[in-house]
């Protein structure tokens, strides 16, 4: 209450909310002023922006973004990649130091458009999530949600960029928030309502990266912001071959001086070891060129150092010493290999501690993160998901052998259950079977369609469906079902149970098991838990249901021992359908296989939330990432030099398989190089044993329920449909394989493959390099490191020769440990033929 003049008294009610508002006394004209009431989309915005934030807050504070020991990285406008300056604005310029004012100087872009480059561990993706985590803090629902992604995942040649960002935003960030559902993020993608942060740009595959960024441009300046991270180089060989990004401000990360880190290193040590630390902090504020300051000019190695010699007994001075550490590389390399055994502690946990990080071992832990980076590299991907861990090598090569233990051990099994139930009488023990069969065959038909919703919506694990606000996840293909029960009924009136057999699993088996395509942002043991329980269900509450329809549908004689026998057999095929085929099953065995290698710890998922904990890992909705790229890089190196998971192949894949001839064979005047060229597919892959095993099924419920065993050509039909995957899975890749060979001599290079044979002259060659392999238009098939050659202007390619969208034409497979051409190695025999004959066209890989 205010008094403004004689009698004159006035109440002003604000700045809070309440049900009843009462003034007393006499009044005139009450004035009422309430803000307009929130739409849905105003509260599904508001629902986003509380989840986004509630994940990247802590995120930020497991990987040391959060709290006054924050590195202050510059950041400086860079005109050379960028836009006209009338179609940006302002330069954006700050430090991270300063992250109100820098989010300030974006917010007040007119497009409200910005890419961030730098080089490898420079902090864009820390800057990136800065941002994302300011702009966050004072959002409402009147402003777009900042939303953090990984653009590695989009093909924008088959999926438009709102399409896919509004996917990736509901596998991602939904959860189990009430207000949002697929349509809601569709609508608020459409309304651009949304301000996506793409991050990682230079991983997508060069074709890929300019379809990405001329879809980008497509979508129009106007009300569509967004943040783009990239390295420098990648970025600014885009921009130079295709276009700017439109109406975007270039930012580049600025090197951290001398002063600066030796600032950030004393301020993030313990007060009590500065003393330690000043030797090094000497040598780099006072020698800018020094191997050791110019490493240290990155974040990513700040932090590294930072972390390394934080233990007592470490001693930072020791990177001072340039005979022990000539260059940068050697000094990046120590501090990537000393990471792991800092961050994990060894001797037993403190009691004290209510969850205290897990002793696994220096070694342990080690050899754990070399496999997972090895893998996530050979898979090209960022994103370690439990649920495909299934397809690293060694379970891959026992799934066929595990499907093949588990079906000999469920039909051996089934006889013993039946002979010994029905006490030996062999026309009930038929009985028996032929239910056993029917319901195991209900079972497979059920599954087949499960799968077909896997292909629907993607290989995610499940969680329990509902009718409710989850109904979304139930499958289309469940709708279509129930339109056809309905249909099948009538067109099989005689045969109604047999019918349902086929219509019924179906159903259960997709309500029950739905893909969890809403619930990444629960994190991956939640998602784990998810799958566990909806794969128990369904052999505890699905199975005995298919098993009882099996029974019902084919006995024939109302004996209560004969249908209670077929009963159980049948709910036991069922059952083990059930857990052949469930992505819990497959990650119980990929967790076996390799923690009896000794590559990972039995307690996988505990390990990576300890991970996660020390720094190394992030987690993003249900999957892992390293905390930076060149970190997996040198990981997945080392797994190359000599670790178990250190095989031929595991970190780069070539678009095909070249399996080397044992030596090359040369004379003075041409050097000849063999090998094999072949199919790649990999071994063991369910998918095939359940298609053709299904019809062996079908054959023999067929067979049962006809009483012809005992004729001539039955067993052997069933056991050919049997055998077939195990001849395919192991026969048809080495049928595919071919004779390759790679020539050089003095007139030019020439590549033979079966009875092809392509030849180039020098005279028409202007460079040969290692580039990465790009694939044509459509595939996937990328990431693979081979050595290319590209023609004069002069020359043009013969036909049925490809060649990419830079003018280079791919000759032969190389091996990298990285993936990175720089990093490729040539064979000796190779790289001597190149430099004898290509000459100066001939260029290297940097790291050679």
């Amino acid at each position: 209450m205010s008094e403004q003049a004689r009698g004159d008294v006035h109440n002003v009610f604000s700045g809070g909310s309440a049900t009843y508002v009462i003034q007393g006394r006499d009044f005139g004209a009450v004035h009422l002023h309430l803000p307009p009431p929130q739409t849905p989309q105003d509260r599904a915005a508001v629902e986003l922006a509380r989840v986004v934030l509630a994940q990247w807050r802590d995120e930020a504070g497991a990987l040391g973004l959060a709290g006054s020991a924050r590195l202050a990285v510059g950041w400086r406008a860079d005109w050379t990649v960028a836009d006209h300056r009338e179609h940006i604005g302002a330069d954006v310029t700050g430090s991270t130091a300063g992250l109100v004012e820098l989010a300030a100087a974006f917010q007040a872009l007119p497009a409200r458009r910005l890419v961030i480059i730098g080089g490898p561990g420079t902090g864009k993706t820390s800057l990136a999530i800065l941002l994302t985590l300011q702009m966050l803090s004072l959002h409402d629902a009147t402003k777009p949600v900042p939303v953090p992604l990984l653009v590695s995942s989009w093909d924008a040649n088959k999926e438009h960029f709102d399409v896919w960002l509004a996917r990736r935003i509901h596998e991602e960030y939904v959860g189990l928030a009430k207000e949002l559902d697929r349509a809601r993020i569709r609508e608020l993608v459409r309304d651009r309502r949304v301000l996506p942060v793409l991050d990682g740009l230079d991983e997508l595959p060069r074709p890929l990266r300019s379809a990405a960024l001329a879809a980008l441009n497509r979508t129009g300046v106007d009300d569509a912001p967004l943040i783009l991270t990239s390295r420098t180089t990648e970025y600014t060989e885009l921009v130079n071959d295709e276009a700017v990004l439109q109406a975007a401000a270039v930012i580049r990360a600025q090197p951290v001086e001398g002063a600066a880190a030796a600032e950030y290193l004393r301020g993030s040590s313990h007060p009590r070891r500065t003393r330690h630390w000043q030797v090094l902090l000497d040598h780099i504020t006072h020698h800018p060129e020094a191997p050791s300051a110019r490493a240290l000019s990155s974040p990513l190695m700040l932090w590294l150092a930072r972390t390394v010699y934080a233990r007592p007994d470490a001693d930072p001075a020791e990177l001072a010493d340039e005979s022990r550490f000539p260059d940068v590389v050697a000094v990046e390399r120590h501090l990537l290999d000393s990471i792991v055994p800092a961050v994990f502690p060894s001797g037993p946990a403190s009691p004290h501690q209510p969850h205290p990080i897990r002793e696994w071992g220096h070694a342990r832990a080690q050899r754990a993160l070399d496999f997972l980076a090895a893998h996530l590299t050979a898979a090209k991907t960022k994103e370690f998901a439990w649920w495909e861990l299934h397809r690293a090598k060694p379970p891959t090569v026992l799934k066929a052998p595990a499907l093949v233990a588990g079906y000999v051990l469920l039909m051996a099994g089934s006889m013993w259950f039946q002979d010994w139930f029905t006490g030996g009488d062999p026309f009930q023990a038929f009985q028996v079977a032929a239910g056993a069969t029917a319901a195991t065959l209900f079972g497979t038909v059920g599954g087949m369609f499960l799968l077909l919703s896997h292909v629907w919506k993607g290989p995610l694990p499940r969680r329990l469906a509902a009718f409710g606000r989850h109904r979304s996840r139930i499958p289309g293909l469940f709708w279509l079902l129930v339109l056809l029960a309905p249909i099948g009924l009538l067109l099989a009136r005689d045969e109604p149970l047999l019918t349902l057999g086929f219509i019924v699993p179906p159903l259960l088996m997709m309500v029950v098991g739905a893909p969890a395509d809403t619930a990444q942002a629960v994190g991956p043991r939640a998602l784990l838990s998810g799958e566990r329980a909806s794969t128990i269900l369904l052999m505890l509450g699905v199975a005995p249901v298919i098993g009882a329809i099996g029974a019902l549908a084919v006995v024939q004689v109302p004996d209560r021992t004969v249908l209670l026998g077929s009963w159980f057999s049948g709910t036991a095929g069922a059952a083990a359908v059930i857990a052949a085929l469930s992505p819990w099953t497959q990650w119980l065995l990929a967790k076996a296989a390799l923690a009896g290698l000794g590559w990972l710890p039995w307690s996988v998922m505990a390990f990576l939330e300890d991970a996660r904990r020390v720094g190394l890992l992030r987690q993003v909705g249900g999957v892992y990432q390293f905390r930076h790229a060149q970190f997996q890089a040198r990981l997945a190196a080392r797994a190359r030099g000599g670790a178990p998971a250190r095989r031929r192949g595991t970190a780069t894949r070539a678009p095909w398989p070249v399996r080397p001839l044992p030596a090359a064979s040369s004379t003075p005047q041409s050097v000849r190089i063999p090998g094999y060229v072949g199919l790649r597919r990999p071994r063991g892959r369910p998918d095939i044993y359940v298609t053709l095993w299904t019809p062996a099924l079908l054959w023999a419920g067929i067979i049962t329920y006809q009483d012809g065993w005992h004729d001539p050509g039955a067993l052997e039909t069933v056991g050919f449909f049997v055998a077939l995957p195990l001849v395919v899975d192991l026969l048809v890749p080495p049928l595919t394989w071919r004779r390759a060979e790679l020539r050089l001599d003095g007139d030019g290079v020439e590549y033979a493959w079966g009875k092809r044979t392509f030849r180039f002259a020098w005279r028409d060659v202007a460079d040969v390099a290692p580039r990465l392999f790009e694939p044509p238009v459509g595939k996937n098939d990328d990431g693979a490191v081979m050595l290319h050659l590209r023609l004069t202007p002069e020359a043009t390619a013969g036909p049925r020769i490809r060649v990419n969208s830079t003018g280079w034409v791919a000759l032969w497979p190389l091996d990298s440990p990285t993936g990175d051409p720089d990093d490729a190695t040539t064979p000796p025999e190779l790289h001597d033929a190149l430099v004898r004959f290509a000459g100066a066209r001939w260029r290297p890989p940097a790291g050679r």
